[in-house]
């Protein structure tokens, strides 16, 4: 008998109960009978969609409470949403903006695409899936959507990624001619470039484009490579590819020149000096391997092209306490300190946004000053979202050598804590220095 039927409704504490007896299963799991295995697998997986499609009925109906919440309006507060994704997101361990999506993408499964929300329960889709058709149809009106969720039903059942994909696309041509044609004039007029980086010290550039130019520009890289190669290249093709782009752009041949962009590389004193192995850091891009960091200042440094700055940094918890140079805007020199002291990320818990703007913990009007301690680095979003009615952050107190900290707290009491990375070096592959030795170390630096 469900807790429904007995006329009880489920608190949160009986989801944690749950979610404590099915932590418990990973430990207890002994039995030999593969089929037996299958089957609590398929199960399993039932448990996660019913638990998503769950997730989606109370992130749907915590964001229509909090919608009708009376809350204290002041100027220039960002958009309600913005808070109520905000706090989705804390629940959900995933990014604001992740949260923001998942709470737009649950109403719209539970108001427009009931049948499709009624197979996640069942368990006949995945949630990645079930969100990927409430995506897919963003662009029609809801009517239309309830034509689509009706025509998709009777197929769902054992559709892959793609073929799920290809389904939706149909029945939105099918149903929404005049919306499809729209949203595919909307798209070309959305052409953009954007970039990411990769875990292995490259990124990947995206450029989305009409595709008359997108067969234009593969064409003309191709045509490069292939003329490349003929001519006894010695680099792949995809290379040849790449370093013509990004030659192209910028003028630059990533294979013979060394760039003139400014790029912050922070690695300690020993790996710079070849006797460490704790790899430099690069604010907002990642982790590059030591040896692969000294080679590129040693190719700056033979261009006559490389600056080095010394960062000092407390030796037991390598948090940044000073750099070698009050306003009320954090520029120059200080949000250099602030960018190189926070990674280059946004602080949010969860958020991996690249540092757009560089905010007062506590604002100039509550008496917050501009220095670094009362300093953040934030992406765009969710620097707006701190201005909600009801989120309040602070810095609590710590010694000046421990990692910078701040701790926050939502509007609906969610608490938040962020720490500043530690900077590169310290004890890993450290070797024991002299005082002396220190003092040359730091006078060779200085002089190169």
């Amino acid at each position: 008998m469900t807790r429904e039927a007995a006329g009880q409704e489920w608190q949160a504490r009986d989801l944690h109960t749950l979610a404590d007896v099915l932590a418990d299963l990973a430990s207890v799991v002994e039995s030999t009978d593969t089929p037996d295995l299958l089957d609590q697998l398929e199960a399993l997986e039932r448990i996660k969609s019913a638990a998503a499609a769950a997730q989606v009925a109370v992130a749907a109906a915590f964001s229509d409470a909090a919608d009708g919440e009376d809350v204290p309006t002041r100027r220039r507060t960002p958009p309600r949403a913005m808070s109520i994704g905000a706090e989705v997101a804390l629940a959900t361990l995933t990014s604001p903006h992740a949260g923001e999506r998942r709470v737009l993408l649950s109403r719209r499964l539970r108001d427009d695409l009931p049948l499709t929300l009624a197979a996640l329960g069942r368990g006949e889709l995945t949630e990645d899936r079930a969100f990927a058709v409430a995506r897919e149809v963003a662009h029609l009106d809801p009517e239309q959507r309830r034509q689509v969720d009706a025509d998709l039903a009777p197929r769902l059942v054992g559709l892959g990624d793609a073929r799920l994909r290809q389904a939706v696309r149909r029945s939105c041509l099918t149903h929404a001619a005049h919306s499809e044609a729209r949203r595919h004039r909307r798209a070309r007029a959305d052409r953009r470039v954007t970039t990411r980086r990769l875990d292995d010290g490259t990124g990947q550039l995206t450029a989305t484009l009409p595709l008359e130019v997108l067969a234009a520009v593969r064409q003309s890289l191709y045509a490069d490579a292939a003329k490349a190669r003929a001519d006894g290249d010695p680099r792949s093709a995809s290379q040849v590819r790449a370093d013509t782009l990004a030659a192209r752009i910028t003028g630059i041949d990533p294979a013979t020149d060394v760039a003139h962009v400014r790029v912050n590389l922070v690695i300690g004193i020993e790996s710079l000096f070849g006797t460490g192995t704790e790899p430099g850091f690069v604010p907002g891009e990642g982790f590059l391997p030591a040896a692969l960091c000294t080679d590129l200042v040693r190719r700056a440094s033979q261009a006559a092209k490389a600056a080095l700055r010394r960062l000092f940094a407390s030796p037991d918890h390598r948090a940044l306490v000073a750099m070698e140079s009050t306003s009320r805007r954090f520029d120059g020199l200080l949000a250099e300190f602030l960018d190189l002291r926070d990674g280059g990320l946004c602080r949010t818990p969860g958020c991996n946004a690249v540092i757009r703007h560089r905010d007062h913990v506590r604002s100039v009007a509550d008496g917050g000053g501009t220095t670094a301690v009362n300093g953040e680095g934030l992406c765009e979003r969710c620097n707006y979202v701190k201005e909600s009615p009801g989120w309040v952050s602070w810095v609590p107190d710590h010694p000046p050598h421990e990692l910078h900290q701040v701790h926050g707290v939502t509007e609906h009491l969610r608490i938040t804590r962020s720490t500043a990375p530690p900077l590169p070096g310290g004890p890993a592959g450290k070797p024991d220095y002299s005082p002396l030795e220190l003092h040359v170390a730091s006078t060779f630096t200085l002089a190169s």
